[in-house]
């Protein structure tokens, strides 16, 4: 039941992305760096940092942050996750991030999402969300605030 509870905010914010966006995708699940037909691939780093949106937060030893880049096919509204970080071991917010991903997984078009979850013995605390912000290099530094569920 726990994991509905998480699952049904994400679920709606993110179709409500796909209704607004327009973007387009080729579906990609895994990170590689290289790819099939044998040439390597160009590694993008999307950069940033998570703040704990209530103010002072002193994680335990078990607690994790989760944190998957996302895109947004635009001609089927498909969803699939380009990359994917778990952070153990959190001293303190805000935590500063750095997610690696294929360039190859993202077209110009495609809208990016990235979802933050903090999970507190495998149970989620608090999550955040934000639209991505292209660049001409790739993303601009992402900064968001998680709040608690």
């Amino acid at each position: 039941m726990k994991c509905l509870r998480f699952w049904i905010p994400v679920l709606a914010v993110l179709l409500l992305l796909c209704s607004c966006a327009s973007t387009s995708s080729s579906d990609s699940t895994r990170f590689s760096l290289s790819r099939s037909g044998g040439t390597e691939s160009e590694i993008g780093m999307l950069v940033g940092n998570v703040s704990y949106g209530v103010g002072f937060y002193f994680p335990s030893t078990s607690d994790i942050l989760d944190i998957s880049l996302l895109k947004t096919d635009s001609v089927t509204g498909l969803i699939s996750e380009i990359s994917h970080q778990r952070i153990r071991n959190l001293l303190n917010f805000p935590i500063q991030f750095t997610v690696r991903y294929d360039k190859a997984d993202i077209l110009d078009t495609d809208t990016c999402t990235l979802i933050v979850t903090l999970l507190v013995d495998d149970s989620v605390k608090a999550q955040g969300i934000t639209l991505l912000q292209r660049t001409e290099s790739g993303f601009a530094e992402a900064s968001l605030s998680i709040i608690s569920v």
